[in-house]
């Protein structure tokens, strides 16, 4: 997920957490499509919620990502780096909807990385041992809470929640060698790493 260094501006198709949305996201944005666009949206996205009295707002907010696609959140946000806001928010959005489409295959990862760093789990807020239905309501709240309660908690408990998926998937990757359990677990972990400074970026308020 982390964003190309070069010097020419160019979408570029985050790794993505799931097949679907690998395939979801279109190649090249429109060339307008710019850097402070992506940070203006966002902000105004996360300012809207936080000042609205009106619960229905929240839980559009909620499910943006589930009702209009990844695609129309990746033209704005998945070139943004993880130290931005667009950049967190893009990553806490795939990582929430992954949990959505996938809670067997995240319960499974989960109870497995669980067991090798332990001291995430209270940090994550999963239950333990955890059902599919619980770890999405935990990953709803997390989703939540980034708009309406503190940003720098939300993102810290995702960073972990990806840091214990990428434990696990590790795990399975050596029961049942190959590589593509391998590319994942590589790819949670960096998403759990990139999560987690973002949310001290926000605590320090340099999350931009």
């Amino acid at each position: 997920m982390s964003s190309s260094g070069s010097s020419s501006p160019r979408f570029r198709r985050p790794a993505s957490l799931f097949p679907s949305t690998a395939e979801a996201i279109p190649g090249d944005p429109d060339p307008s499509t710019s850097t402070d666009l992506a940070h203006d949206s966002a902000q105004a996205l996360l300012d809207g919620v936080f000042h609205s009295s009106d619960p229905e707002v929240v839980e559009r907010v909620l499910h943006l990502a589930a009702q209009d696609g990844l695609s129309d959140l990746a033209a704005l946000w998945s070139g943004s780096p993880a130290s931005t806001l667009p950049g967190a928010l893009w990553r806490l959005y795939v990582l929430h909807t992954w949990v959505q489409h996938s809670g067997e295959d995240v319960v499974h990862r989960y109870r497995a990385g669980s067991r090798t760093i332990p001291g995430l789990r209270y940090l994550s807020g999963f239950a333990e041992p955890p059902d599919v239905q619980q770890v999405q309501r935990t990953m709803d709240d997390i989703l939540r809470g980034a708009f309406t309660g503190d940003l720098a908690i939300a993102l810290t408990r995702a960073g972990a929640v990806a840091t214990i998926l990428a434990h696990g998937t590790a795990h399975l990757a050596d029961e049942d060698p190959g590589p593509h359990r391998t590319r994942q677990a590589e790819r949670l972990l960096s998403t759990g790493e990139e999560l987690a400074m973002a949310g001290r970026h926000a605590e320090a308020g340099r999350l931009d």
